[in-house]
């Protein structure tokens, strides 16, 4: 890494509060066109395209490897950060403005009760435009400060509206069947979906209307993503994006968005860090949320808190999600707070226990204890909730380590997930494994759910060589045929993290099969006495 390239506290203290940096791209504009070209060429509904991008386009990587890209992200997500799997080219041409949302926690960390993200900064998408892009392009929006905020009234109208669009497609399921293999039976399945979509607006007009009104504070601070080509935004997973407007300059705009994935908890910062304190705002009121993510990122989570919100214990109540989110890092700082997080976390309210969660997320080491007296008499639900929690507290919940791999034998698989994933987090900073949670992890390989599966896989990758066993590279290299593409992409990045000569050769020839060629058929061009050129 180019230190030159790394930010300073001021840089990483403005990305903690904004949830967004936008940096240029010092290659040549014959680059970015080249890109744009190729990218012209691809099927982003189909193999062409997607997921498959990168393979298609393989010289994105090298915008991807630049100096200044790489200090960008290994500030925000530390060394060793892994391009994730999953990325999209996001063509705009002509299409209208795009609805404000955060982006599906599939291809990250499953929201529990669909709302708690993880807040600290595991995840992180870059977006790249290839050519000139000003508003008349259709820019890429962004709202910013509001990577971690619930925005619990939108959200909670969305489910609303969600549970009408399932009895919709329930109903069209009913009616067609699986069999909607022709075109025809396609065409109608889509205008029946259209006229029962019109019904429910016409039945539930107050919901539309409502939905519309949550949205508009956050649309009124939306701002776009202009630049010139070359342009690159590294924005936190959790940011509220969409289009900005529409794209009337005649031309497509190409916006091509990858994920990256930290790979291990912050143990000292990884930026250019002179020694700072918290600066930016100290009396707003996400502050005290902003404070710890800042003592986080520095690899000190349990540093005593300098910013304390006033009326946290009314405030967590708040309506306002600001005001609930300062409040509850402020009572996860203190150790009155913990019983009234506690309560809250128990409640049957969504939205306070999520605030209650992020609360004792912050309290760390401390809230362990609680947290295991209500594991031990927890049904699923709530134990799910439960070990999500003690997750992101990460390496501070490491007595819980035991527990925890319990529960990655419980009956529903929803509980295996969350419990891979945590025991993956808690273990993380051990310098050794323990046998026993090596075994856990290498069963959680072969667990009959493809997420289980995943889960224990992205734990192994994190882990890296400690957890070089030779039935782990076995069950990992096995996974590599595995039918879901998320197990598939962990497995291939935990068998080059293993530092082992069989598992490198086993990604690698792996990797050698699926490779891409953008030449479908070889020797379709006869060589030529003379030099031959592209």
């Amino acid at each position: 890494v180019d230190t030159n390239c790394l930010f300073n506290d001021e840089d990483m203290q403005r990305f903690i509060v904004e949830g967004f940096v936008t940096l240029r791209s010092e290659l040549p504009n014959q680059f970015h066109t080249r890109m744009f070209n190729a990218l012209e060429t691809l099927d982003e509904g189909g193999p062409h395209g997607h997921n498959n991008l990168l393979p298609c386009v393989p010289e994105l990587r090298v915008m991807l490897d630049e100096p200044v890209i790489v200090g960008a992200l290994t500030s925000i997500l530390g060394p060793d950060y892994y391009l994730h799997f999953h990325r999209h080219d996001h063509v705009n041409f002509p299409d209208s403005e795009q609805p404000l949302h955060k982006d599906g926690d599939n291809h990250s960390h499953y929201a529990v009760d669909g709302l708690r993200r993880n807040q600290v900064t595991r995840y992180a998408m870059l977006f790249y435009y290839p050519q000139d892009t000003p508003i008349a392009a259709g820019p890429t929006g962004v709202v910013p400060r509001t990577q971690y905020i619930l925005r619990r009234r939108v959200e909670a109208l969305r489910r609303e509206h969600q549970n009408h669009i399932h009895k919709i497609r329930q109903e069209l399921k009913q009616e067609f069947g699986d069999g909607t293999d022709d075109p025809a039976s396609r065409l109608a399945m889509r205008e029946l979906y259209k006229a029962k979509e019109q019904a429910l607006q016409d039945e539930h007009p107050e919901l539309f209307e409502a939905m519309r009104a949550a949205d508009a504070p956050w649309e009124s601070e939306k701002i776009p993503l202009t630049g010139k080509a070359g342009t690159v935004s590294i924005v936190h997973f959790d940011m509220v994006h969409g289009r900005y407007s529409a794209n009337t300059s005649g031309q497509p705009r190409h916006m091509v968005k990858f994920l990256f994935t930290r790979n291990e908890e912050p143990r000292k910062p990884s930026w250019s860090h002179s020694g700072a304190s918290w600066q930016i705002e100290p009396n707003a009121p996400e502050a005290p949320a902003w404070e710890y993510f800042w003592n986080w990122h520095k690899g000190t989570p349990a540093a005593t808190a300098e910013i304390a919100a006033p009326d946290a214990v009314t405030n967590l109540q708040s309506d306002d999600d600001r005001l609930a989110l300062g409040a509850a890092y402020t009572l996860g700082s203190q150790p009155t707070g913990l019983p009234i997080l506690e309560e809250t976390f128990l409640s049957d309210d969504i939205g306070l226990r999520t605030m209650a969660a992020y609360g004792l997320a912050r309290s760390g080491k401390a809230a362990v204890p609680m947290l295991m007296r209500a594991l031990d008499q927890a049904d699923a639900s709530l134990a799910v909730r439960i070990i999500d929690v003690l997750g992101d507290i990460g390496p501070r919940a490491v007595s819980a380590a035991n527990a925890l791999a319990t529960w990655t034998n419980h009956a529903e698989p929803m509980v295996r997930r969350y419990a891979l994933e945590a025991l993956g987090l808690v273990i993380s900073h051990n310098a050794e494994i323990d046998q026993t949670f090596l075994d856990t992890l290498s069963a959680g390989l072969v667990d009959e759910d493809a997420i289980a599966r995943r889960n224990a896989t992205f734990a192994i990758a994190r882990l890296g060589k400690r957890a070089n066993a030779s039935e782990i590279v076995q069950r990992v290299t096995d996974n590599l045929y595995h039918w879901h593409h998320h197990v598939r992409g962990w497995s291939i990045e935990a068998l080059l993290r293993f530092q082992d000569a069989q598992a490198m050769k086993s990604a690698l020839s792996y990797l050698s099969s699926a490779r891409w060629d953008e030449t479908p058929k070889s020797g379709d061009r006869p060589p030529t006495p003379t030099v031959m050129r592209s």
